[in-house]
């Protein structure tokens, strides 16, 4: 007998996650009511999907429960009318990830979050696991709908864990949960920094004291939130830094140095972080340190076999990933910067910059990066944001607006040409590091990548 024959459930949201998860629930037995905004979305899978049925504010109410989407607010203003319908009618509201784990509460599961650097540790992780020949899926924010995955019985499932998708989580739980660090992004979604912090933090819910927490200690919020689990007492707690001598594992003098207790061990190890030259950037220390933290959670000690695994892992396109260089000029393309924190980190690592920015706002002051100014030569300004930072950065800078991404290419690569030429400068650094959603020109920071990369190769 099927328990779950004809049981009707809805899903919100007809994305990648969406399709996933109607597939899963059809073949599981239910009756699936679904909607999407989009209209022409809808009627594809109408067209596509056997039996499916349109969800509606009146058949919702006769829903089990509802899978949302993860683009879709299910708090706040922004918060869709068959969310507040279904909240009126007491129906659960969760994702595909939290019906995943119910299905399979059994397997093992890390999670890992953070405002930046989450897709470079999970990918990372998964690598250094498949080199060690440890089974192991990646699913999650990174791309691929947790329903999808071919093999994950008796693996180590790893899941990038966005803000968005903790909104959707209430009895996941994570083995081994990482925090990587909070700086403010995605207001407009969670309405404060508070409410961003508190669905952070979400991370850690049902974690038991067989479980470990890794926690980025690089600021005040994280700091203040790795001492608060430990009070609790709920869970192991691991601290990383990228320069909090304190912590568990912190980069001190070009070494990552490792000083802990685990699983009734003391490890003490010091590696030389410049080994890993195909990481740039000072940020990616804390990435590496998190990857550390979890194998040695999961009782992995080969250190060769790790630091090899590291050394020959390649970077993710779209942060700092460095195009090409014409002579002296480097181009370098940073879209993945959605936000001033991670422009803050990309400046630091170089000289001479001809810095283009903008997009869609996120954070109105760039008063954080003034103390990188001085590696500026000139800034390049476009999307929505322009006329603004354009007012602040003037005092400071050289400044031109350009139309678009394409022209402030050609432009940055003429004023670096000619500052080489008159003053003798021994190389340049393009730099696209928008500190700004996409979402002003561009389906994600993907497709904005992609074009940099297009822009300079015509070069």
């Amino acid at each position: 007998m099927n328990f779950f024959l004809n049981k009707k459930v809805g899903v919100l949201g007809l994305s990648r996650t969406g399709i996933s998860s109607i597939k899963f629930l059809k073949k599981e037995g239910f009756l699936v009511f679904g909607w999407d905004d989009n209209q022409e979305v809808l009627k594809k899978i109408k067209k596509k999907i056997k039996n499916f049925k349109i969800l509606n504010s009146k058949n919702v109410k006769n829903i089990e429960f509802l899978i949302v989407s993860p683009g879709i607010p299910s708090k706040g203003i922004k918060k869709h009318k068959i969310l507040k319908i279904a909240k009126k009618n007491d129906i659960e509201v969760i994702n595909d990830i939290e019906l995943f784990y119910r299905f399979n509460p059994e397997e093992k599961y890390i999670g890992i979050t953070g405002t930046n650097g989450k897709s470079t540790t999970v990918s990372l992780l998964s690598y250094v696991l498949n080199k060690l020949s440890i089974n192991n899926s990646l699913s999650g924010n990174i791309g691929t709908p947790v329903f999808d995955l071919k093999h994950f019985r008796k693996s180590l499932n790893i899941l990038e864990i966005s803000s968005f998708q903790l909104e959707s989580m209430i009895r996941t739980r994570f083995s081994i949960a990482v925090l990587l660090n909070i700086s403010k992004d995605h207001i407009e979604r969670h309405q404060s920094f508070k409410n961003y912090i508190k669905e952070k933090e979400k991370i850690f819910n049902n974690q038991t004291e067989n479980d470990i927490s890794i926690i980025g200690v690089d600021n005040e919020v994280t700091l203040s939130l790795a001492k608060k689990i430990k009070k609790k007492l709920l869970s192991k707690v691991i601290t990383i830094s990228g320069k909090n001598n304190k912590a568990d594992i912190f980069v001190k003098k070009k070494e990552l140095i490792i000083n802990l207790n685990l699983i009734n061990k003391k490890i003490f190890k010091k590696i030389n972080i410049e080994k890993f030259n195909n990481f740039l950037g000072e940020h990616n220390n804390q990435n590496i340190a998190a990857v550390y933290a979890t194998l040695l959670s999961l009782g992995c000690f080969r250190w060769k076999r790790i630091e090899d695994s590291i050394k020959s892992f390649q970077i993710l396109p779209h942060r700092l990933q460095k195009i090409r260089n014409i002579g002296p000029t480097n181009f370098i393309n940073d879209s993945k910067a959605t936000n001033i924190d991670a422009t803050d980190q990309a400046l630091k690592n170089f000289d001479n910059i001809y810095w283009i920015l903008g997009g869609r706002i996120k954070e109105k002051s760039l008063e954080k990066l003034k103390k990188h100014f001085v590696r500026v030569k000139h800034v390049f300004l476009l999307g929505e944001t322009k006329f603004l930072y354009e007012k602040y950065l003037k005092n400071y800078l050289d400044c031109t607006i350009v139309k678009n991404l394409s022209e402030a290419v050609k432009l940055s690569f003429s004023f670096s040409q000619r500052n080489i030429k008159e003053n003798k400068i021994k190389n340049a650094n393009i730099l696209f590091s928008p500190a700004c959603s996409s979402l002003d020109e561009w389906k994600n920071f993907e497709e904005r990548g992609n074009a940099f990369i297009k822009y300079t190769k015509k070069i």
